[in-house]
């Protein structure tokens, strides 16, 4: 047998040293996926089953809805005891998220399929100031290690899926908040005195099918890490709208039906990803845009916009750090 050269041992070495290390971490790496199944196996059943859940809001009272007023108006269905809008608080965490106005009356509805093992649906009512609040929460139970390697090779099967309905008819401050998920979010159509979005880590769509039943005063939105879509801006209706966002992409349509005659303020802030706003020619105009290169660009009629005098009037602001953006009309 042919004597091996300095340069072929230490070859044949480094392969063997290499080859022992891949077959280290292959073996760490399946006893780790098997410690995490058993760790949660240990918690429970972790089939997926079906849930339902009918979470009522205190200070309303539930009457049949009155065949003579439009679904989705205010008082259609409920009305509230305490003289203010209720204040509802949804934070979902890990799973895929249906959020859409249900029923005229005074009970969210939450319906799906998950491991009540490895997850809790879990709602709580405060007093706080006069004021009462529902929070309604979703979120694991296991810990995100086990939860991630115990999942490996299982595809997306075991997915918590969620559909929560808000009801109609009932003045409501809403809280929205959903992470490390997705979610498919229609708000058309209810009563909202103002309303929070805060959405993470995740692809969100956000839509207002139908004008929000009196309008708001203030929107806010909230994204990170993450791309939110919002369509049909317009039927929020809200005289602010505030968007900040880092790490991804928000793309939103201003259409929808704005008030004739009233103006709006919104105002779109990015970082780290761009922003992209679509404007109807059917309202004015007035936007400022600011580059990541501090680039100020200002925007007034444009030869396709309504020489309506009484047309909604919006005044945009722009501002991006770190990305583009871009506003069109259509």
């Amino acid at each position: 047998m042919k004597k091996l050269s300095g340069w072929q041992k230490v070859g044949l070495f480094a392969g063997v040293g290499c080859f022992s290390i891949i077959a280290i971490a292959v073996v760490g790496f399946a006893i780790a996926v098997a410690y995490a199944r058993s760790t949660l196996a240990n918690l429970g059943d972790t089939t997926p089953k079906r849930v339902e859940r009918s979470i009522a809001l205190p200070g309303t009272t539930a009457e049949a809805p009155d065949p003579t007023v439009k679904p989705g108006t205010a008082m259609s269905g409920a009305e509230t005891t305490s003289g203010g809008p209720m204040k509802l608080a949804l934070e979902l965490q890990e799973g895929t998220f249906v959020i859409k106005p249900g029923a005229a009356g005074s009970r969210v509805e939450v319906e799906g399929e998950f491991s009540e093992a490895l997850y809790a649906l879990t709602e709580q009512t405060d007093t706080v100031g006069g004021s009462t609040r529902t929070t309604v929460r979703f979120r694991s139970k296991a810990p995100a290690w086990a939860r991630m390697l115990a999942g490996v090779g299982n595809g997306d099967d075991n997915r918590p899926r969620l559909t929560v309905s808000i009801p109609t008819g009932v003045p409501i401050d809403l809280s929205l908040n959903v992470s490390m998920g997705e979610s498919r979010i229609d708000l058309g159509g209810l009563t909202l005195s103002e309303l929070g979005l805060d959405l993470a880590m995740g692809n969100h769509e956000v839509d207002f099918k139908e004008p929000v039943a009196g309008g708001m005063e203030r929107f806010r939105l909230n994204a990170r890490m993450g791309n939110v879509s919002v369509e049909n801006l317009g039927n929020a209706r809200a005289k602010s709208i505030d968007t900040s966002g880092s790490m991804g992409n928000v793309t939103a349509d201003l259409g929808g039906e704005w008030r004739q005659g009233s103006e709006a303020e919104l105002s779109f802030t990015q970082s780290m990803g761009e922003v992209r706003l679509s404007v109807p020619s059917k309202v004015r105009l007035e936007a400022d845009v600011r580059d990541s290169n501090g680039k100020h660009e200002s925007r007034g009629a444009d030869a396709d916009q309504t020489t309506d005098p009484k047309a909604p009037l919006l005044r945009v602001r722009v501002s991006t750090s770190m990305g583009e953006s871009r506003v069109t009309r259509y």
